[in-house]
């Protein structure tokens, strides 16, 4: 490949905040394609009391992108924890919402925004549509809202499986984001919350059509841990299956999973007591219907906890950024340059 590989990252969350990490070190260039569903937390707020579309996830990869170093950087990132009012915002939220309000425009407000953090690559959201994920599951029960399906109440059985996800109402994708994905040398989605940053994004209209035609390689980054709720018992063959759904495995070039099965005692008991656990690895060599499976070690050595202000469930391990980076361009992007 004689130009520079451009690279469409589909998600939301922490995941994509990590991948962007990065993806940052490597000769690429990024597009970050964002889930627009968040309802819970300061995106709350901002649906509710703003009328915008949230940005936690936005300001994230905005974070991760930016090549400002300076305390402006700091304080897009910033949570506020000493306002009950504000408790959980970030302050990166609250500055879009008042660029928004100067310009006219969220889209613009986040153009706007990157220029000021000098980001490298370009963020989008995936649909401009103000709408609310619902999930079904196997007793047809259903759940509306991107947070509750996350982070089920004690009412909901979280081991139940989700047998299909929509949106109400039906969000399109965007113009900019399909030219996006459709330019892309490599889509990668994952890892993140399974459900509601990985499928919330096949889910809305125009998106599987677009994977089906780009002729872009696709990977997929397996997560490390299941997650109650929304992928209770969860094995890589079962991540497949769910793909499935949405456009054909023969599309799916990569699947990428962590080999190494030494996880942080502290981190399993706190996993432990949220029912999670490691994701079985139940796939037999190197190639699964046509995917390459490419297995290493890609375990952060940090422990995480909450930050002040932060009223959500976040990941206790996550994939290193480092780690991720020297995968990809050693054993996907070197080969396939080839």
């Amino acid at each position: 490949m004689s130009h520079t590989p451009q690279v469409a990252v589909l998600g939301g969350g922490t995941g994509t905040f990590m991948m962007l990490l990065a993806l940052k070190q490597l000769p690429v260039n990024i597009t970050a394609i964002l889930t627009m569903v968040d309802d819970g937390g300061s995106n709350r707020i901002l649906r509710d009391q703003f009328g915008l579309l949230p940005s936690s996830g936005i300001t994230q990869c905005i974070v991760a992108l930016s090549e400002n170093e300076s305390m402006l950087r700091e304080l897009v990132n910033y949570r506020f924890h000493q306002s009950e009012e504000l408790s959980g915002m970030r302050f990166g939220n609250l500055l879009i919402a008042a660029i928004t309000d100067i310009v006219g425009s969220q889209k613009q407000a986040i153009e706007e925004t990157m220029k000021l953090l000098q980001v490298k690559g370009n963020i989008l959201p995936i649909s401009y549509d103000d709408v609310r994920l619902v999930a079904e599951y196997e007793d047809g029960s259903t759940i509306r809202g991107e947070h509750h399906i996350d982070e089920p109440d004690d009412a909901h059985d979280g081991t139940m499986k989700i047998t299909n996800l929509t949106t109400d109402p039906t969000a399109t994708l965007s113009d900019d984001a399909r030219k996006a994905i459709l330019a892309a040398d490599y889509v990668i989605f994952g890892p993140g919350d399974f459900y509601t940053n990985t499928v919330a994004n096949f889910v809305v209209e125009g998106v599987s059509e677009a994977l089906q035609e780009s002729q872009g390689k696709k990977i997929f980054f397996s997560n490390l841990m299941t997650k109650y709720g929304e992928t209770y018992d969860y094995s890589l063959t079962t991540f497949l299956e769910e793909i499935e759904k949405y456009f054909t495995l023969d599309h799916l070039d990569y699947m990428v999973v962590n080999s190494n099965s030494d996880y942080p005692a502290e981190a399993l008991a706190k996993y432990a007591n949220q029912r999670a656990q490691p994701v079985a690895d139940d796939i037999d060599g190197e190639v699964h219907q046509n995917v390459q499976i490419i297995r290493g070690d890609l375990i952060g050595d940090t422990v995480f906890g909450k930050s002040a202000g932060d009223v959500l469930q976040r990941s206790i391990l996550r994939h290193d950024p480092d780690k991720v980076a020297r995968l990809l361009q050693e054993r996907i992007f070197a080969t396939e340059e080839k």
